[in-house]
């Protein structure tokens, strides 16, 4: 309780003020409670003297469900993303001040007045809610937990707000293109056609978000919410949805890890993708006729540039756009097509998008049978898809169940000729006053429709290609909380410009701690506008740190409004193209490795440092590298200084991948900047198994690896291919590298500090070389 003194500065009223007018309460004190199996429903006062039901409840080894139920609307529309059960046995106790609801671990103490809800694990405080938020009139600038309404008494908002740490920072929040920590900002989440990759708005926005402290909040709502982060205030941060129930799930762990194992396991573990997927995808916007097709193919191959996947945009009429019927006068024999790309080893990935034009046949037919987006109205929603459309297009209506009888069929004819994988392009558009099948209003469906929309596709595609032993595979530009589970995305239309990929990658590392697990851009930058404002090709440079930064991600898709082939640029460029591209396929047992143990740890494959070190309080804001899987640090080149880029090393050793060189870590460094590289860095302690050459068909089962090892103490690793987990054990002792290992491995690069003389693998001697100090050589007879 507060310790009341009388003051002449301004006037002491005996009840809380605040600096808002319009209509709000927010809670006071508990009323009553009623204890249950799996946690506690109580009743509380108001500040006006109403009173609300919450219902705290245990969901989870680390994890509390709390909800908030305004006056009137105790059973409101469910709009929640997920519906976890509660676990019971949970432990209820009670003294003069707190109620006590605890299982396990974790603890939710509820301060009985003023009301305010604190969160234990193992008996350490990781948050709490803020009431003290006032200014020098004594006068609450951020409401307590409570809610809006208008001025007829209608529920228009809820609010949580809880307390900032001094120290505290954020991360996740989707694919946001700001700054990667998130502290200080607003964030609107709400699905957009942001148009560029450099601002707040976002394609893929997620009300999940990551603290320092060791915890994570999902704002469990597909429901339009807003989260400022420490922006209106600098002691506390706020969560508002615009509906009727304040529903969030907390989860505490001790790292980043260990939270997203525990939000990814509640909510949907993370599929695998095809192996094809992580060789090189190759597009533009578009290709216009099936020779245009085999003609890339026919130059790829001549160039000796491994292609893996071609893309097509506009594989439909540009009127139909939509409906899944091929346009057969430019692309006479689609299933032809794909049986010879697939004689190439090249699979093949079509565009979709949710709307139909007004203009088309399948326009009529879909809204006749009452399968289109509404409006408040009653009447079909029409809206331009695009800034520039010159007709209406209505949207698909993935809430009716009818609807999806309908299109299904359609989805799965086209499934059903052998392409790969189909990018979900769009679906951010659909207007406010969208009224869906399900109930939804415009503002609780518009994020839920982009995920309803991807996911259909996605299942359709595993109900094709599943029972054939194949996998699905999206490339997905929208999503919600939950895209995890219908992977992969992309980062949507991005420009060239070299910063505009800093802020790409800041994307990248936002949409991991979200926990998308697999994810690429448009490597060369989808538009670049000049001076008059003409669409224009990249530069070299741009073309070439773009695709640098491409290939050494957990996707590689070259993508454009004009080509982005490697022949169409400088003889340079082209090289260098070849050599990253040729790294990349070499890399596919670590990528395909690393793929997997994704699928099975629910840790994505790209991954901001403070991921893998989340002690190093260096770490915190370090947002222009990333690991990729847990070996490898890579740190693209953008517009920084001409001559050296600023590198930051974590603590240990590190071998510069290009030069070999060892550097220890624990501090910033300065590395040379060159065209033809990047810094790229391996990790002590780690291995790397590569091919020894490009693979014709990369599905292929991978034998013959050189297997990098950086071994200064003990190595302890697995590796998978096909679901095969192989282990390896590597130490060094007295001069003898020993390794145990059920890998196919022809060769072993080992870099270490010792020196080494002999090497022992698998209880039988081979000679060891020695390239130069600190790196060796050992090539294992057949």
């Amino acid at each position: 309780m507060g310790r009341k003194v009388e003051v002449s500065y301004n006037p002491q009223l005996g009840y809380l003020q605040t600096i808002f007018h319009h209509n709000f309460d927010f809670l006071t004190g508990v009323k009553s409670y009623t204890e249950r199996t799996d946690g506690v429903e109580f009743v509380v006062d108001t500040y006006k003297e109403n009173t609300v039901k919450v219902f705290i409840q245990c969901v989870g080894e680390t994890a509390f469900r709390f909800r908030m139920y305004t006056p009137g609307n105790e059973q409101p529309f469910d709009n929640s993303i997920y519906q976890l059960e509660g676990l019971n046995g949970v432990n209820i106790t009670e003294n003069e001040e707190f109620i006590s609801i605890s299982k396990g671990k974790i603890e939710a103490r509820v301060r009985k007045y003023p009301w305010e809800v604190s969160y234990y694990l193992d008996g350490k405080l990781k948050t709490k809610e803020q009431i003290k938020d006032s200014n020098v009139d004594n006068m609450c600038k951020n409401l307590p937990v409570g809610f809006t309404y208008d001025e007829n008494k209608e529920i228009i908002g809820v609010n949580e707000t809880m307390y900032l740490y001094a120290d505290e920072e954020f991360y996740g929040f989707g694919e946001k293109f700001t700054n990667f920590g998130k502290r200080g900002q607003t964030i609107n989440c709400w699905q957009t056609d942001a148009l560029s990759t450099n601002t707040e708005k976002s394609y893929k926005n997620h009300p999940f978000f990551m603290s320092s402290r060791g915890y994570a909040i999902l704002l469990n709502t597909y429901t339009r919410s807003k989260f400022e982060m420490g922006s209106f205030s600098n002691v506390a941060y706020n969560m508002s949805v615009e509906d009727k129930v304040l529903d969030y799930v907390i989860w505490m762990g001790n790292d980043y890890k260990a939270l997203l194992k525990s939000y990814i396991n509640q909510t949907g573990k993370i599929p695998m993708i095809p192996k094809w997927a992580l060789g090189l995808w190759m597009s533009k916007c578009s290709y216009q006729t099936q020779d245009e097709i085999y003609e890339v193919v026919k130059i790829s191959k001549e160039r000796d540039i491994k292609i893996d996947v071609i893309h097509i945009d506009g594989w439909q009429k540009q009127g139909d756009a939509g409906a899944w019927v091929w346009d057969y006068e430019r692309f006479p024999d689609p299933e032809e097509m794909i049986y010879k790309l697939k004689e190439e080893g090249i699979h093949l990935c079509l565009w979709i998008f949710p709307y139909i034009d007004e203009n088309s046949k399948y326009f009529k037919e879909a809204e006749e049978k009452g399968f289109l987006v509404k409006n408040t109205k009653g009447v079909t929603s029409r809206f331009y898809s695009t800034a520039t459309s010159t007709s209406k297009v209505g949207c698909f209506d993935f809430t009716n169940p009818h609807f999806l009888e309908w299109y299904k069929p359609k989805v799965r004819s086209v499934v059903s000729m052998g392409i790969g994988a189909v990018k979900t392009d769009f679906s951010e558009a659909v207007p406010e006053d969208a009224v869906y099948f399900d109930g939804s209003t415009g503002i609780q469906g518009h994020n839920k429709l982009t995920f309803l929309y991807a996911k259909t596709i996605y299942d359709i595609m595993a109900e094709v290609k599943i029972p054939l032993g194949e996998l699905p595979m999206l490339w997905g530009r929208s999503g919600y909380a939950g895209s995890h589970t219908i992977p992969a995305a992309w980062a949507g239309d991005s420009s060239t410009h070299l910063n505009n990929h800093a802020c790409i990658l800041r994307g990248g590392l936002s949409a991991s701690m979200s926990g998308i697990p697999f994810w690429g851009f448009d490597m060369g930058g989808f538009y670049n506008t000049d001076h008059e404002g003409y669409e224009c090709v990249p530069t070299d440079e741009e073309y070439i740190r773009s695709c640098q930064f491409g290939f050494f991600n957990s996707l590689s898709r070259c993508h454009g409004k004009t080509p982005r082939e490697p022949w169409n640029f400088g003889e340079k460029a082209e090289k260098i193209f070849k050599e990253f591209n040729d790294i990349r396929h070499l890399l596919l047992p670590y990528l395909y490795s690393t793929t997997y143990k994704t699928h099975l740890s629910d840790i994505p494959v790209i991954r901001p440092v403070v991921m893998e070190y989340p002690e190093d309080r260096s770490a915190r804001n370090v947002e222009l590298e990333y690991f990729l899987g847990d070996s490898l640090l890579v740190v693209p080149v953008f517009d920084q200084n001409e001559d050296e880029i600023d590198v930051y090393l974590p603590n240990g050793q590190w071998i510069d991948w290009f030069t070999h060189e060892r550097i220890k870590g624990g501090r910033w460094v300065k590395r040379k900047i060159e065209v033809d590289k990047i810094p790229v860095f391996i990790r002590q302690n780690k291995m790397i198994p590569m091919l020894t050459k490009i693979p014709e068909n990369i599905e292929e089962k991978y034998e013959n690896l050189d297997v990098i090892l950086f071994c200064e103490d003990e190595i302890r690793d697995t590796y998978i291919d096909d679901g095969n987990v192989q282990n390896l054990k590597a130490k060094i002792e007295e001069g003898t590298l020993f390794v145990n290992t059920d890998m196919n491995a022809s060769y072993f690069t080992v870099y270490t500090e010792k020196c080494l003389d002999n090497a022992v693998v698998n209880g039988q001697n081979w000679e060891i070389k020695k390239e130069k100090e600190g790196y060796y050589k050992i090539a294992l007879e057949k």
